[in-house]
């Protein structure tokens, strides 16, 4: 599903400071923003952290 620039800094904002910069693979992906001049991407997903799964975001493969 196509994500919304202020989607991503939501969830971006509700991160676990843990997680952030760590390279955790997804469980499942949620979804993904792109911006038109770019050739890479934000990519949206889900990570077990503490037993639950947790929405975050990847930039090259690192947790934001």
């Amino acid at each position: 599903m196509k994500l919304s620039k202020k989607q991503i800094d939501i969830i971006v904002n509700n991160t676990p400071k843990e997680l952030k910069g760590t390279q955790t693979p997804f469980e499942s992906s949620f979804g993904w923003f792109m911006r038109c001049s770019a050739n890479w991407s934000y990519q949206a997903g889900y990570v077990t952290y503490n037993g639950s799964l947790v929405l975050v975001v990847k930039v090259f493969g690192a947790i934001q």
